[in-house]
């Protein structure tokens, strides 16, 4: 099984700055994909609940049907919170300010091949600055705020 998390270290170094965080365990059937990983390496997922005005930011992939928190692999070479802030702005236009770890979520992957562990790390954010306007303009169609009931528990869905 390949697993994509973060190390001791750095885990550490999140839980001084932020409280230790709520830890749940997911699994996700992708039986009729294949896992190729041909992708560079990840550490894992940050996902970015970010607030602004009142609301909660959500974006919608060009591919997707739905809004979804802003998220997306934070690389090897980067930590956590640099990865947060990275996606936040890419996918959203913002600048936030990381205000705490919400939720580490180990989500296990089953593909027809193999499997994937992946920590997903939910970060609640604010917005200081930027125009909500996403950069990745190919991943990302729209970006809309939402009234702040959102859907965690089954996927990341802000529902409307």
């Amino acid at each position: 099984m390949k697993e994509e998390r973060p190390g001791e270290e750095e885990l550490e170094e999140l839980y001084s700055d932020f409280e230790e965080p709520e830890v749940k365990k997911e699994e996700v059937t992708l039986s009729s994909l294949e896992f190729t990983g041909d992708y560079p390496d990840c550490k894992g997922e940050a996902v970015i609940e970010i607030a602004k005005d009142d609301k909660v930011v959500g974006v919608k992939h060009a591919r997707g049907e739905k809004f979804v928190l802003p998220m997306g692999r934070v690389w090897e070479k980067e930590d956590f919170v640099e990865g947060a802030k990275r996606e936040a702005r890419e996918e959203t236009g913002l600048e936030v300010d990381l205000k705490g770890l919400k939720e580490i979520r180990k989500v296990l992957f089953h593909f027809s091949n193999a499997e994937l562990e992946r920590w997903h790390l939910l970060f609640e954010a604010e917005s200081v600055g930027g125009k909500l306007e996403p950069e990745d303009e190919e991943e990302i169609a729209e970006a809309r705020l939402f009234d702040t009931d959102w859907y965690w528990s089954r996927g990341f869905y802000i529902l409307q």
